[in-house]
């Protein structure tokens, strides 16, 4: 725990309206972050509490925006219990894979989040578009790195990820290219794998269930 806190503060050295608390024995982080643009100076301010799950720094802290500025829907990427989506579980797990830091965490996630979300409030669109909420933003980082948008294929080729043995990367790829698996679906498969087998296996139990309900 001493190595989060002395990773905390130091995250917190750049972020001087944010400060450590300490409520019910628990670390937490409350404050306000400005949104500061380099030309216009400061374009908005958002009032947050950060909470700390026990995997930190192995996943993202969980952030509640308290100064309710954005609205508490699926489509404003709020879950049910009021925290920020920051990312769909499969990138989460690949950023956070091996650990980050808390002002990685800030300076490279939930500062740009509430930025788009700025941007969401003032212009109606996000600046670079987005992954849906929930099930459907699952489908669409499957269907983006697989480069497949047949759900019932995508579910097969995630099973022959997790339970088949791989293909030398000389040998045809699976999919049926007739190219060689290194210049095909290799990386692809790689960067699917990078959360980890067992991951992607509850992960791909949750997508057939899903498949099935809405089918």
């Amino acid at each position: 725990m001493s190595r989060v806190i002395k990773d905390i503060d130091a995250g917190l050295e750049a972020y001087p309206d944010l400060q450590r608390v300490t409520e019910d024995g628990f670390i937490r982080v409350k404050g306000e972050i400005p949104l500061i643009h380099p030309e216009k100076g400061e374009i908005d301010r958002y009032e947050v509490l950060i909470k700390f799950p026990e995997s930190f720094p192995r996943c993202f802290p969980n952030v509640i925006e308290t100064s309710k500025k954005i609205p508490r829907i699926a489509d404003r990427h709020v879950n049910n219990d009021n925290t920020l989506c920051l990312a769909v579980l499969p990138e989460e797990r690949v950023i956070s894979k091996n650990g980050i830091s808390f002002k990685f965490f800030l300076d490279k996630l939930l500062v740009p989040h509430l930025a788009r979300e700025t941007y969401r409030e003032r212009k109606g669109v996000y600046p670079d578009g987005e992954y849906a909420h929930g099930y459907e933003g699952i489908w669409e980082y499957y269907e983006g790195t697989l480069g497949q948008d047949d759900r019932t294929k995508i579910i097969e080729e995630l099973e022959i990820i997790v339970h088949s043995k791989w293909p030398e990367r000389n040998h045809k790829c699976p999919c049926g290219s007739g190219l060689k698996f290194k210049k095909c679906h290799n990386e692809k498969w790689n960067e699917i794998i990078k959360p980890g087998r067992d991951y992607v296996q509850k992960t791909l139990i949750l997508l057939k269930g899903n498949l099935h309900e809405t089918n």
